[in-house]
């Protein structure tokens, strides 16, 4: 971050002494002063905009992550539909029931979310008879 600013500032001062014909070296350290309160709102503007959302995501799918239990029926990052059956103690796997004679073994992050949430579209619309 401090080089970003670093270089920021001596492109600011580049620019000046290249425009100012004539300036004195009291006119120079002013650039640097009226640089500084928009990259301060700069910074402001994207930790609202961008890392606080992101962190609140975070710490909601952490919060999911913690609360999955057994006989949930969830989906994963892939797409694979399945109901938890087993936790590992540690809590690192998940074993997913897909289907009657298949089980597969996912991390815990690699769920998504729980099946059901009405986020789902119906496969095939019903036309009216």
């Amino acid at each position: 971050m401090e080089s970003v600013m670093a270089r920021l500032l001596l492109l600011a001062q580049s620019t000046s002494s290249a425009s100012g014909s004539g300036e004195g070296s009291s006119g120079g350290g002013s650039s640097y002063l009226v640089l500084v309160p928009p990259i301060l709102m700069m910074i402001v503007f994207f930790y609202f905009l961008v890392f606080l959302p992101q962190k609140r995501e975070r710490q909601k799918q952490d919060q999911f992550h913690k609360n999955l239990k057994k006989n949930d029926r969830v989906v994963t990052i892939g797409g694979v539909v399945g109901t938890i059956v087993n936790i590992e103690p540690e809590g690192k796997l998940i074993t997913l029931k897909v289907d009657d004679n298949t089980r597969m073994s996912f991390l815990r992050e690699a769920i998504q979310r729980k099946y059901g949430e009405g986020n789902e579209a119906p496969a095939l619309k019903e036309t009216p008879k």
